[in-house]
């Protein structure tokens, strides 16, 4: 059986577990979700233009955020890095508005130092996570259908009160995401060290003189 879109993969379900075709999307999307929590590749990185309300220091997040890669200022051509700050690093001006120098994630918004005094623009690099319900086919399920099978699988069977099957496909399901995650290595290995940039701010760092 062909496990190339969000169809065949309701269908490869329904064929290995013989449950109500009308609940297998839940268990996709509960797989899903585990899969965005797991799997960080390469096709999952987006960018999208946001822009500032005049007197706010918030903007929403995009749909489907996931994880924070860097933020750019677009206003004056050329890109500007916003640095990151955690929630409490970052030093927040209430009194004036002005270009914003920092920014945190606050909540589903980012948030800056100061109140826009223009309506500045940027660039968000991010962790977008998939939906297969809605592009019915992705990344992971073209190259690593056994992800989504076998996570989804994990799910029926726990539904089902099978614990055997459960712990079963659960193997199966580490396994994948291993082979997933190993692949996207190799995909990975000529380039810099990155690191969690909701942490440090910034992707890259030299792992001889620890600058960042």
């Amino acid at each position: 059986m062909a496990l190339a879109n969000y169809s065949d993969l309701q269908a490869a379900i329904a064929a290995w577990h013989h449950r109500d075709p009308g609940i297998i999307p839940d268990f996709i999307t509960l797989a899903e979700k585990r899969i965005n929590k797991l799997l960080y590749d390469r096709l999952a990185e987006v960018e999208t233009t946001l822009t500032a309300t005049i007197g706010s220091r918030y903007i929403a997040l995009p749909t489907g955020y996931q994880a924070n890669y860097g933020l750019w200022l677009t206003t004056y051509g050329n890109r500007i890095e916003i640095k990151y700050k955690t929630p409490e690093e970052l030093p927040i001006v209430t009194d004036s508005n002005g270009q914003p120098y920092y920014y945190t994630i606050d909540g589903s918004n980012i948030a800056f130092d100061y109140p826009a005094s223009i309506a500045y623009t940027f660039v968000l690099r991010y962790k977008k996570g998939y939906d297969l319900a809605a592009t019915t086919t992705n990344h992971v399920m073209t190259n690593h259908p056994n992800c989504y099978l076998f996570g989804a699988m994990v799910e029926a069977s726990v539904f089902s009160e099978d614990d055997q099957a459960a712990l079963r496909y659960e193997a199966r399901f580490q396994q994948a995401i291993e082979e997933a995650i190993n692949d996207e290595k190799r995909n990975r290995a000529m380039t810099e060290l990155s690191s969690d940039a909701s942490i440090v701010g910034n992707r890259f760092q030299n792992i001889i003189t620890g600058d960042i």
